[in-house]
């Protein structure tokens, strides 16, 4: 027995010792509830990132814009999982920004619906229609300019910010078509209030691209690497574990405010792990065509232009 209660006695003291030691780490996600931006939450709840001395202090944004001038107002260590075009676009008007880590290639989990009432039946109706997504520079922003110009449509795409203001603006008929992740709108799709339209993977150009990243800013890159360094490698053990270990579907349903079922869907139907590596930057070229096609940069850039960029941390 007292064997036993200094087990214990010791176990509580190296917690509260390495609690004591961490360092906070703050960190910007965007669309909280998403199953990509919760990653870093299921390891933080699995103890990932205490392992490695640091304590994740996260603060949620709308994505896009507000992401990155979090990083370069130097309010935030890392932001993950934003818009490649708008970093791009961000770095080529000088902006101390630095990418660490890819963070979704190709386009499987986002998705555009229109009200169940509404005459939109397929994307050829989206002519002349107002369609939304979260915020320039924003994946969601890559995504339906692309779709429009794959589909040969021309429609209005105006900036509709998070999730619910997005599907507020659609049901009030102030945009035709609304943009969602899973887990938001399958429940409204389930009651009948929404009909999906189409989904990023019918984007074929897409989808073996890079859309997102984990970014940081420069002073910070020098500054704090070593912590930096530990954080990606704390988050590729929770990207493991996400997909290994059903108790990261438990944590995500209690995040999402979703059931297990829900979580399943939402991890294996719509984020395949493939697509969620962070290790590598894919098909680079076409970003920085469309970064500039689409007026992000002022000029095509060309790969030597961009090379500060990129200090991939992920290993």
């Amino acid at each position: 027995m007292l064997k036993s209660i200094l087990a214990a006695t010791a176990l509580t003291a190296s917690v509260l010792a390495t609690s004591a030691q961490a360092e906070v780490f703050k960190l910007a996600v965007p669309q909280k509830g998403a199953w990509e931006t919760g990653i870093a939450h299921i390891g933080e709840k699995m103890g990932f990132f205490k392992e490695v001395g640091l304590d994740i202090d996260p603060l949620y944004t709308r994505g896009g814009s507000e992401t990155v001038q979090a990083v370069l107002a130097g309010s935030v260590d890392l932001a993950v999982s934003n818009g490649i075009l708008g970093t791009i676009g961000s770095y080529s008007k000088g902006a101390p920004i630095r990418i660490t880590a890819a963070s979704m290639t190709g386009t499987p989990e986002i998705f555009w619906y229109v009200r169940t009432d509404s005459d939109i039946k397929s994307v050829k109706d989206l002519a002349g229609k107002t369609l939304g997504f979260s915020q320039p520079g924003s994946s969601t922003h890559l995504i339906i300019q692309e779709a429009l110009r794959h589909f040969g449509v021309q429609a209005k795409v105006v900036p509709s910010g998070a999730q619910p203001g997005s599907y507020t603006m659609v049901m009030s008929k102030q945009i035709d078509a609304g943009w969602a992740v899973p887990p938001f709108m399958l429940n409204e799709i389930a009651e009948g209030k929404v009909r999906m339209l189409f989904t990023g993977l019918e984007v074929p150009s897409l989808q073996g691209q890079t859309t997102r990243v984990h970014v940081t800013n420069a002073d910070t890159l020098k500054d704090k690497r070593d912590m930096l360094v530990r954080f990606h490698r704390a988050l590729q053990k929770s990207l493991d574990f996400a997909y290994s270990d059903d108790k990261a579907l438990e944590i995500y349903a209690a995040f999402g405010e979703v059931t297990v079922p829900v979580a399943r869907e939402v991890r294996d139907k719509f984020h395949p792990k493939a697509n969620m590596q962070i290790k590598q930057i894919n098909d680079l070229d076409r970003s920085m065509a469309q970064s500039f096609d689409f007026k992000f940069t002022d000029k095509l850039m060309k790969a030597e232009e961009v090379k500060g960029l990129f200090d991939m941390l992920a290993q």
